[in-house]
């Protein structure tokens, strides 16, 4: 499985615009088990000074101990972050539930971050965990 990180793009007709960070299977097609944790890190990390570097400091939290348990609430999203897991209540009906693992949340926000900060938002794509 791959993590992309792209600039939107117009999926034609009533579909509208594609989603700036996903995890595609090995097929190229979106990984549905990944679909609430990649709406919720790119609808409430929008910049990588602000929203960003707030989940990072979230993950560093977890990481050396200092927090057993986070709830962040964002914009749309309230994501809860323990060392093992986290999960994602959607605050407008989006969906809850779509557990990940910490190390995937990890990789996911710390490569959407990485994007968010190129000024030319260059395509990333990095190998992602199952």
């Amino acid at each position: 499985m791959k993590l992309k990180c792209h600039k939107r793009f117009d999926l034609g007709g009533r579909r509208g615009l594609s989603r700036k960070i996903y995890v595609a299977d090995v097929d190229g097609t979106n990984a549905a088990s990944f679909e609430l944790m990649c709406a919720a890190i790119g609808e409430d990390v929008q910049s990588a000074e602000g929203s960003g570097a707030t989940a990072l400091e979230e993950i560093r939290q977890i990481e050396s101990g200092e927090s057993a348990y986070i709830e962040s609430d964002g914009n749309a999203w309230v994501t809860y972050i323990t060392p093992d897991k986290v999960w994602f209540e959607g605050l407008y009906s989006q969906g809850e539930g779509g557990e990940v693992s910490f190390a995937q949340y990890k990789l996911a926000v710390q490569t959407y971050v990485r994007f968010l900060a190129d000024p030319e938002h260059k395509p990333i794509e990095v190998e992602f965990p199952n």
